[in-house]
């Protein structure tokens, strides 16, 4: 399968993109993909049934991230990766949500309340 770069996302996390990203790293391992790299500065690997797809997520901004899509089998559309990058960190959202909520009642202070990510398209190769 003939493989190409085409895709950059740019989320709009609304608390602790580090810690909300920490979160997204088990999910993808579990799905049987790869994760390297520390903080908002990883790489990552995920598998679907017609292939893999690659690329890496960088902080741009302190609730604004970067996710390039480096590597794709034509099949893949940019949209189905958006679409299950969406699913990987509204699901870590909610998460942080759910244990700030539990720190919060442990007399801890808790970050921000909403589980919504905002997504638009960023710039490809870094253009």
């Amino acid at each position: 399968m003939k493989k190409h770069p085409t895709c950059a996302f740019n989320f709009k996390i609304p608390a602790d993109p580090v810690a909300i990203i920490g979160m997204v790293r088990p999910m993808i391992v579990e799905a049987g993909g790869t994760v390297d790299g520390e903080n908002t500065d990883i790489t990552f690997s995920i598998p679907t049934v017609i292939g893999r797809f690659d690329g890496g997520c960088k902080l741009l901004e302190p609730t604004l991230v970067n996710i390039t899509v480096t590597d794709k089998p034509d099949v893949i559309s940019c949209k189905m990766i958006q679409k299950q990058l969406t699913v990987y960190i509204t699901e870590a959202v909610k998460m942080y949500i759910e244990q700030s909520k539990s720190a919060a009642a442990s007399g801890e202070a808790a970050d921000g309340e909403a589980a919504d990510v905002e997504v638009s398209d960023g710039p490809v190769n870094g253009a």
